[in-house]
């Protein structure tokens, strides 16, 4: 928003504690830029910056994907996003229509909370839906649950996983483990071999993956 950028430099330029970076936060490189700031900042104390912003709706999602696994940088998020999308991210339930696997996502990288709503009248020009915001406590990469890769962990057990959502796991999954192999690592975490995705939390799909890769 270069109209944007140009009043905030103009209105705060006297200050040398802001610095307006005009980028698509989508290909921004957030992590090498904020990351020696913060070390130069630190001076023996570990410092961390915050996040504050009003989302639009198209991007929200990717943004929260690529923000919440810098723990080492941020230490929360707050965000103004459609109120539906923030009461989603927060509180989604299992087996209900709303969870997805960024539910898991975010639950593995952040404790997240639904603060409030904000009527739509407060916005000019008024949009048709309600705002809501929502506030993520970043964690700290050990904090995160106890899986041998991240990576393998989202790309390999979740999204496989809901790729079927209304399959059974020892469906969805069969590409990458045996049903055999599937149906015991359920019952060994206390599931039964029918389970589905919607089933499980978070700390379900930790176990599952974990005993599957020492399968």
């Amino acid at each position: 928003d270069k109209h944007m950028a140009t009043l905030v430099r103009d209105r705060f330029g006297s200050t040398e504690q802001l610095k307006v970076i005009e980028e698509d936060i989508t290909k921004f490189h957030v992590h090498s830029h904020f990351l020696p700031i913060l070390e130069e900042k630190s001076r023996g104390t570990k410092k961390y910056a915050k996040v504050v912003s009003n989302l639009p709706f198209n991007v929200s999602t990717e943004v929260v994907k690529q923000i919440l696994p810098m723990g080492d940088v941020f230490s929360v998020m707050v965000l103004m996003l459609q109120d539906e999308a923030a009461l989603r991210l927060a509180n989604a339930s299992i087996q209900t229509p709303e969870y997805r696997p960024i539910n898991v996502f975010v639950n593995f990288y952040s404790e997240p909370e639904y603060k409030f709503k904000v009527e739509r009248a407060n916005f000019f020009p008024q949009p048709t839906v309600d705002g809501g915001v929502i506030r993520f406590k970043i964690k700290d990469a050990g904090e995160y649950p106890p899986v041998s890769s991240n990576k393998s962990f989202f790309s390999m057990v979740v999204n496989s996983a809901f790729n079927g959502k209304r399959k059974m796991l020892r469906k969805s999954l069969q590409h990458l483990y045996s049903s055999a192999d599937i149906e015991a690592a359920l019952t060994n975490i206390g599931l039964p071999p029918t389970a589905r995705p919607s089933e499980l939390m978070m700390d379900d799909f930790v176990r599952l993956h974990n005993y599957l890769g020492n399968v």
